[in-house]
């Protein structure tokens, strides 16, 4: 059977090699993020439902293992999201998020060619526990190989978009109805779902409705 990403389409180059490093790590998901024009991590593919939350998650709050990866350069790794640590104090509601979804433990690697950031690898297990010095090895060498993709994308692939298109539609019109980049508009779409607690592909299709409008932020 062929393997199929969150959204139900065919894996592109990027989606086969976040199925192969989850497969050879051996945790339970993972995902790739790219650097928006504000230097955010926006999610581009996702293993499963709860790769996607993670990644949303960090862009949203703006903060997270992926957003350290960007600026440090270096791997954030998270071996247990339940236990006290400095890293559990700088990030509590993210933490908390977390550990609401059953992700016990959380890896970001960096995506980089030389010295310029293109975005991040995620990887998530639901059991706590660090990275051997293998998996680690596996995990950086996967976000060279990404970094490669991304900057030679796949010509017979189309965009690997986790989500829906409906989610990239409603997008462009609250980026009209606002008056802002897109990148900003898909915060929006999403920092509403966040709050709200639903799916974002539901605020999408309230957007794409037209029962559901933006109004720009008052200067």
């Amino acid at each position: 059977m062929t393997e199929r990403g969150v959204d139900g389409r065919s894996p592109t180059r990027i989606g086969r090699l976040v199925s192969a490093c989850v497969r050879r790590t051996g945790v339970d998901g993972g995902g790739v993020a790219v650097l928006s024009s504000q230097r955010m991590p926006v999610l581009l593919h996702a293993s499963d439902e709860v790769a996607r939350a993670v990644g949303d998650l960090q862009f949203t709050m703006g903060a997270g293992p992926s957003v350290d990866a960007v600026t440090t350069g270096s791997p954030v790794l998270v071996g247990d999201t339940r236990a006290a640590s400095e890293q559990a104090d700088r990030w509590p509601a993210l933490f908390a998020e977390l550990v609401a979804l059953d992700v016990g433990a959380l890896f970001a690697f960096p995506i980089r060619v030389g010295a310029v950031a293109l975005g991040t690898l995620d990887l998530y297990r639901r059991t706590p526990g660090d990275l051997s010095t293998g998996q680690l090895s596996i995990g950086a060498t996967t976000g060279a190989a990404v970094a490669e993709s991304l900057l030679a994308p796949d010509p017979h692939a189309g965009p690997d978009w986790t989500y829906p298109m409906t989610v990239h539609r409603a997008a462009g019109m609250v980026m009209v109805q606002i008056g802002t980049s897109i990148d900003d508009a898909l915060v929006r779409l999403r920092a509403t779902a966040y709050e709200e607690g639903l799916d974002v592909t539901v605020i999408a299709t309230e957007v794409l409705d037209r029962t559901r409008t933006y109004a720009p932020e008052p200067s």
